[in-house]
Order: structure tokens, then sequence, then C-alpha cells
């Protein structure tokens, strides 16, 4: 799945066009390293978005489906670190 969706469904960016502005100013890093927002992801890959105060790491459960529920999309990935930045 291609990273600016999944970080879309899993309500880490309010839209998908979100999440490609950020791979495009590089605030989003898979695995280490920067991404596009076309680069693929699925379960056992570590992400870093960073936000403007706050930086977050996640690694991924399981690959993501078509439609994930509010609820269901936590269930998804675990917080590796999640730190606020100045």
């Amino acid at each position: 799945m291609r990273v600016d969706l999944a970080l879309k469904r899993l309500l880490l960016v309010k839209s998908r066009t979100e999440g490609k502005e950020a791979c495009d100013v590089g605030a989003v890093a898979v695995n280490g390293k920067r991404v596009k927002a076309s680069a693929e992801v699925g379960a056992g890959d570590r992400l870093r978005l960073d936000y403007a105060h706050r930086s977050l790491e996640i690694e991924l459960f399981a690959d993501i489906g078509k439609n994930v529920s509010r609820a269901d999309a936590k269930t998804l990935y675990r917080v590796i670190s999640d730190e606020e930045t100045q």
C-alpha cells in the first residue's frame, strides 16, 4: 500500500493529500529512509513522521486493508516513540 494512503487509513493524517505533502517535504521515513508518497509499506515496516512539534515512530503489525474503521486503525500498529520536538 502507498505510504500516503497508509497514513490516512491509520488516522495519522487527515487526508491522503496531507500524507503526500508530508512525504514531499521529507517528514516521512520508512525503515530509516525518507520516501516519496508512492513508496510501498506493509507489515513489519517502521514509519517515522516528523510533525511540527512532535516526532512519531510506529511499527506496522499487519497489512492495511481497503476499509479500516477508526477502532481497528490503532490495532494495526504499535507506537515505538512519541516525542515532543522544539
